[in-house]
């Protein structure tokens, strides 16, 4: 069973990297900072009059880089902060809904709650250092965090 609060922590493209993963009765709470702060928080929900498909099968090694399509009708709502230009509010906002996605889709949600279950993420990451939209280093931080919260919800935790 998913313990109430689990937390990863990894160098990932040379920044110290951590994700909180905690659960309420109400809702998933997920930080990923690089600050040591909270960041920006984002709300991640899908309608209740919307029809959710099963989760995808599990991922082989061979497609372990594959992350699971985003729901079209998942609703964002930024609860408190903003990102610092207009590329990163894009990049925080595929940071919420991927993580909300991970962890609809996971094998061990009904350890946390329903797939209606709104998750909140947090996001606080160290600026690249490129002139103009996002970098590759960007694209790569984002994907490592993904492979850390799908092995942080695929790790049996005693509670």
């Amino acid at each position: 069973m998913l313990q109430p609060v689990v937390l990863a922590e990894r160098d990932i493209e040379s920044i110290h990297t951590q994700v909180i993963i905690q659960t309420f009765s109400d809702r998933v709470l997920v930080i990923v900072t690089q600050l040591r702060k909270v960041g920006t928080l984002i709300q991640a929900s899908v309608p209740a009059t919307i029809a959710l498909v099963d989760a995808p099968p599990d991922t082989s090694a061979s497609d372990a880089g594959t992350l699971p399509p985003v729901h079209p009708s998942m609703d964002l709502t930024y609860l408190f902060g903003h990102a610092p230009s207009s590329d990163h509010q894009t990049l925080y906002s595929t940071y919420a809904a991927q993580i909300a996605t991970l962890i609809w889709t996971s094998e061990r949600y009904s350890q946390i709650g329903s797939s209606r279950t709104p998750v909140v993420v947090g996001v606080a990451l160290k600026l690249s250092r490129s002139v103009e939209g996002l970098s590759n280093t960007d694209r790569a931080t984002f994907l490592q965090v993904m492979d850390l919260i799908r092995e942080l919800l695929s790790t049996p935790r005693a509670v």
